[in-house]
């Protein structure tokens, strides 16, 4: 089965990073993703192999107290055919295909130890909210495997840009809005509130994947002093509007979407975004949509 992973591409560069970017990614002739402990070649010449790289460094870590990085498996158990995704310092991202297996690759001033030989392409700022936010994660670490969600994605858009039927990809069946993952469903919600409700997004108050927020974020109206807030459930998980009572109490207009809400009547001020509004304003506005949004409709039958 393709393997999905998020790698950053950043060893302790001597030189500038703009530099070890160019080098896995800008030459046309030949594309890598880089890996660091370049240093564990001054004591040892006679590495040869990607195994013998991982041992040696496997080894220095061990004598130091220090346990493997993740990175270095990832690496280790990669098979050709498998996809990962990076960023460049421009803020775009990429999908990368494995053309071959790890290998050892001693590039001192950029801190690479060895490589990943792979074909890229650079797919742009717009790709789902669940790849985003594994790159932003503060304990994310090097590597990290993507969602299962993002593999068939992944695969249509590796496709696409490589025009190009290297994978098979299994659509799902149903609606956009049954595919959409939770990210870019919670991303459709606000702009319909934005474009369709008049309200303006305070980006600050958007919250950060915390399990104790009860919202998304806040609005505040654009021809008014209204304000309002926004809870997105994707799936078949349901919402208790009585959860919401404090801000309706608050002032709030409270915008709730899932498949079930739960007490909605018993709440002033809590309006439920329904499914055929939702895919009504879709199919209205679908034209200037994001297409991390819009690329979904290829994905489903």
């Amino acid at each position: 089965m393709c393997k999905v992973t998020r790698i950053h591409l950043k060893t302790d560069c001597k030189s500038k990073r703009e530099k070890l970017i160019n080098f896995c990614l800008k030459d046309e002739k030949q594309q890598f993703l880089a890996i660091g402990w370049s240093y564990v070649y001054d004591n040892k010449n006679n590495i040869n192999s990607y195994d013998e790289f991982y041992n040696t460094v496997k080894e220095d870590l061990k004598k130091r107290g220090k346990r493997i990085n993740h990175v270095l498996n990832v690496f280790k158990d990669t098979v050709i055919n498998d996809l990962f995704w990076t960023r460049d310092l421009d803020g775009n991202y990429w999908i990368c295909r494995v053309k071959e297996k790890a290998k050892n690759e001693l590039k001192d001033d950029m801190n690479i130890g060895a490589v990943l030989p792979v074909e890229a392409y650079k797919v742009g700022m717009q790709i789902p909210g669940q790849i985003k936010a594994s790159f932003n994660r503060p304990l994310g670490g090097t590597a990290e495997k993507i969602d299962e969600k993002m593999i068939e994605y992944s695969k249509y858009i590796f496709n696409k840009y490589s025009k190009t039927k290297t994978y098979n990809y299994e659509k799902k069946e149903g609606s956009i809005l049954d595919n959409l993952p939770a990210f870019d469903l919670e991303e459709l919600v606000i702009i319909y509130l934005q474009l369709k409700k008049n309200y303006y997004l305070l980006p600050s108050s958007i919250a950060k994947n915390s399990t104790t927020v009860k919202i998304e974020c806040e609005f505040i109206g654009k021809n008014s002093k209204e304000k309002a807030v926004v809870q997105v459930k994707a799936g078949d998980q349901s919402i208790d509007a009585k959860s919401y009572k404090v801000y309706a109490d608050e002032g709030y207009t409270v915008y709730l979407y899932a498949t079930k809400i739960e007490n909605i009547n018993k709440i002033s001020n809590c309006i439920e975004i329904t499914r055929d509004e939702l895919l009504k304003f879709y199919e209205e506005y679908k034209s200037i949509l994001p297409e991390s949004i819009t690329v979904w409709e290829n994905l489903f039958e």
